[in-house]
């Protein structure tokens, strides 16, 4: 199983600050919390302020046009400090720095650094050689070796609820989709390994792990092993509470997984399971691999076996040749399955995809129109759902404070955002009973139960804020 390099050289020089903006899904994330703790154990420290970084590194999603656009806009707006302070390091990490190359380091001539997904663990040492040699730099060539991989955890410091790829890369190419391109080939890690990395979160502080991959369901090709293996596994780690996973695909979504909840009690009971359309024929245009009866019936057969599941998911309106007919099956799928949480887009043509050759026929006003009526049914059910848990008991995991720092937030069993009025510090890492005041489409409100009720400033949270259309990208 090939290895990818660790490095761990100190900085020659004074240690310098770093400052890493995180674009798209959680695998983003994942890999710039690796990025981060690779370079604090170099000796770099971790700057808030972007512009008084020494080294700005931006990990990129290229999901959707709109995202790589976003990115471009960004790079242009930190020419000056680029040119106010030149040996400043600039660097484009994830897909965009994978689909774009060289490309971007010709295009960008204030940029110094270009890396693709799978360099992540040279960070340390690509950083360096533009810090002290002012060497420009493309690392973007994806790990074609083999079928699985090892890449043991970098715990610097760790969260109540952590992240953990435990797979890279998707098969299926999707005709609308750039992961393929942009992440390669499925790769799993080994069970051994992943759990090795849980029991040394957990020993941290970790109380839930999330599990992550883009195509989930499918881990452990190159291993002989299974997802639901790992879960099993994952289970009988004493101090872990928690047990989440994304993304799962619907075709390779079996009953060895969907058994498990309900009757794991640590799998919590929460799953997010795009289907992108509601119309079969469009699902064929899209090569998703199911229909929509075979969709309807993995989420009866999970329903059956958790009946309070929350099921989230993703959905795409405007699909070259998508006609008013088929609109109309995804708002039909809508209303039927009742989603507890979606991410809803307009379709974005990438080149390179298959779907780029089918041209972008539906009109920007339709899909506008389109993804409205979408999120006006969505959004309806999700804050009926939000607003019929007032008056119950949620148990919630503590993560962190608010960003405007007025309150404790976690995440219910089902993956809600919870906002704790009375929480105090000293709950930060734990589970605790919140009995739920409030509700709208992006978030729950409570009172830590047999605490105080000392009522915090209230939080405004615009109705449609949390699912907005423009978001850059889905879970993963």
């Amino acid at each position: 199983m090939p290895t990818t390099p660790v490095t761990s050289e100190p900085i020659p020089a004074l240690a310098k600050s770093i400052h890493i903006k995180t674009f798209g899904c959680q695998m983003n994330v994942y890999d710039s919390n690796r990025m981060q703790s690779l370079l604090e154990k170099q000796g770099f420290r971790v700057e808030p302020e972007l512009r008084r970084a020494d080294v700005i590194l931006i990990n990129t999603c290229s999901i959707r046009d709109k995202a790589e656009h976003k990115v471009l806009s960004l790079l242009g707006q930190l020419k000056p400090l680029k040119d106010e302070f030149p040996q400043r390091v600039l660097g484009i990490t994830g897909c965009v720095g994978q689909r774009m190359g060289r490309n971007l380091l010709q295009r960008v001539p204030h940029l110094d650094l270009v890396l693709g997904p799978d360099q992540v663990d040279q960070i340390g040492e690509l950083v360096n050689q533009s810090l002290l040699k002012g060497k420009r730099t493309v690392a973007s060539k994806l790990d074609e070796s083999g079928r699985s991989y090892t890449q043991p955890a970098v715990i610097h410091r760790a969260k109540p609820a952590e992240f953990l790829t435990i797979m890279k890369g998707c098969d299926h190419f999707c005709t609308y989709c750039i992961v393929p391109f942009v992440r390669g080939r499925e790769k799993s890690r080994t069970v051994a390994e992943i759990v090795d990395d849980v029991r040394r979160l957990v020993e941290h502080g970790t109380k839930e792990i999330t599990f992550l991959g883009q195509n989930i369901n499918t881990y452990g090709k190159g291993t002989g092993e299974t997802l639901a293996q790992l879960i099993e596994a994952s289970h009988e780690i004493e101090g872990l509470e928690r047990i989440r996973y994304v993304t799962s695909h619907p075709r390779d979504l079996g009953m060895d997984l969907i058994s498990q909840f309900g009757k794991l009690p640590k799998l919590l009971p929460a799953l997010h399971l795009p289907f992108q359309s509601g119309s079969t024929a469009v699902l064929k245009r899209m090569s998703r691999l199911y229909t929509k009866e075979e969709y309807l019936a993995k989420v009866a057969a999970l329903r059956a076996a958790c009946p309070e599941i929350a099921i989230s998911t993703d959905a795409i309106v405007g699909f070259p040749g998508e006609t008013e007919a088929e609109f109309q099956e995804t708002l039909e799928l809508i209303r039927d399955v009742k989603f507890s949480g979606t991410f809803l887009f307009k379709y974005s043509p990438r080149p390179g995809t298959r779907a780029f050759a089918l041209g972008d026929d539906v009109p920007a006003l339709v899909k506008e129109e389109r993804l409205k009526k979408l999120q006006d049914i969505a959004f309806d059910y999700i804050e009926e759902e939000n607003n019929a848990q007032v008056g119950k008991i949620q148990k919630v995991l503590i993560e962190s404070m608010d960003k405007k720092g007025l309150c404790y937030t976690g995440r219910s069993p089902h993956n809600k955002l919870v906002h704790v009025e009375n929480a105090g510090h000293a709950t930060l890492g734990k589970v605790i009973d919140v009995e739920i005041t409030a509700g709208n489409v992006s978030a729950l409100r409570g009172f830590y139960v047999g605490a105080p009720r000392v009522t915090t400033q209230a939080i405004s949270v615009p109705r449609r804020a949390s699912a907005a259309a423009d978001q850059v990208s889905a879970p993963v």
